[in-house]
């Protein structure tokens, strides 16, 4: 049986990353201070990130750090959805319009960071005590290969293929190196990478044999884009001390810089970094967030080989099994609609730790158990699968005590940020 996984944030709940209400409120926490907010209007409006001819403007800054006072909801990705939108709005000024889409970015970095403080965080804390709750994880794949597409950033689900010593590829097939900085160019980070337009027909994937093939639908903390996107990079998942040896190439990746008059250039979402040549270049950091991640049309296009992966990957699968997933990403469900009427044979297996009706996408294909549910955790589902159906009390036992971990992880990251910033 040819199986696949989607996975959404549950799947990385218990190993300590963030659900969105908990992200959302973090980021909501960092312009909770009027007068700070004040300051950093103030600050962004010195800036000409389109140069002195395409000047933004303070009022559009102060009307979108007032959006972000007065939401209310628990999905930052709603809300910086909305900032995104007025970028694009036609009745407002170009100014208007620059304004908007550089504020985006600006909490696209914030985003990020709040991201970064938590994979760092919460790998000693959490995901080294619950990772053996994850060792069942060999029953979710197939004897074959295994098509993972994950919409999460972080990089847990490596980890824990890493640690159970499973097989593990993004289809990389190029290896690239970067000198730490400028400064000691003696010091290297090693990637590998794969050409975006060649991904399709990558030879990096395993085939016919047992392993890993995951792809990072919405980009990753360890993802980054070169030369305008067309090469995907990625750390190596060549590593034979595990799941400690990525967290080290991981922070050493969010330490490439490049300092000139021995400051450190700053950064946002395109990265500032020390080339081959010991001089000054751009990676760009590749997660997707907010409401315009792909487009809406399910035509295969230039820039969204992953989603056409998935499209391709569905429609030769018997079995896919989601885990974690609020079903909020239209790109998303419309090719798990269109794979269940071009293959009639595919199954959907849907794991949630929240009881939910079934999606209404999805609703018409609930016959001869096409679709199932199961109110659970992806750690107890994967011990209920290797023991032929029975639950691990004992596990569940294990996974209940996350609760004070998880509040102590995130005050811990909001307490780093606060140093930060």
């Amino acid at each position: 049986m040819k199986k696949a996984l989607l996975l959404g944030a549950g799947f990385s709940y218990d190993l300590g990353m963030p659900i969105a209400s908990e992200l959302t409120e973090i980021f909501l926490s960092v312009f909770s201070n009027k007068h700070a907010n004040k300051r950093f209007v103030e600050n962004l409006a010195l800036k000409v990130p389109y140069g002195e001819d395409r000047p933004i403007n303070k009022k559009a800054l102060s009307l979108a750090v007032d959006m972000v006072v007065e939401y209310r909801g628990e999905n930052y990705e709603e809300l910086l959805s909305t900032i995104q939108n007025y970028s694009k709005r036609h009745d407002i000024t170009q100014s208007d319009r620059d304004t908007f889409n550089y504020i985006f970015q600006v909490f696209y970095t914030v985003i990020h960071e709040i991201l970064n403080l938590y994979q760092l965080t919460s790998y000693p804390k959490v995901y080294l005590k619950n990772a053996p709750c994850f060792k069942s994880l060999r029953a979710l794949l197939s004897d074959s290969e295994t098509w993972v597409f994950t919409l999460n950033h972080d990089m847990y689900f490596e980890c824990l293929a890493l640690d159970y010593k499973i097989p593990i590829t993004y289809g990389d097939e190029h290896n690239i190196s970067f000198p730490l900085d400028n400064k000691d160019t003696e010091k290297t980070v090693k990637l590998t990478y794969s050409i975006r337009e060649k991904l399709y027909e990558s030879s990096g994937f395993f085939q016919d044999e047992f392993g890993v093939n995951l792809v990072k639908l919405h980009g990753g903390l360890s993802e980054l884009e070169y030369r305008d996107g067309s090469m995907l990079c990625n750390q190596s998942l060549s590593l034979s001390n595990g799941s400690p040896e990525l967290m080290h190439d991981f922070i050493q990746v969010q330490s490439m810089a490049h300092y000139i008059g021995g400051q450190k250039v700053h950064s946002g979402r395109d990265r500032v970094i020390t080339n081959a040549d010991g001089e000054l270049d751009i990676i760009c950091q590749s997660m997707l967030t907010g409401g315009s991640k792909y487009s809406l049309t399910t035509n295969e296009k230039s820039g969204e080989e992953k989603l056409g992966l998935l499209s391709r990957k569905l429609n030769e699968v018997d079995e896919l099994t989601i885990i974690g997933y609020g079903f909020g990403d239209k790109h998303v469900n419309y090719r798990l609609s269109n794979a269940m009427v071009l293959n009639e044979r595919l199954k959907i297996i849907i794991v949630d730790a929240v009881a939910k009706p079934i999606p209404e996408i999805l609703e018409q294909f609930n016959y001869d158990s096409r679709i199932i549910r199961s109110t659970c955790g992806a750690a107890p589902w994967m011990g209920y699968l290797e023991k032929h159906q029975k639950w691990d009390s004992e596990q569940m036992k294990i996974l209940e005590g996350n609760a004070r971990l998880r509040e102590e992880v995130k005050d811990l990251v909001k307490m780093k940020f606060a140093a930060k910033a």
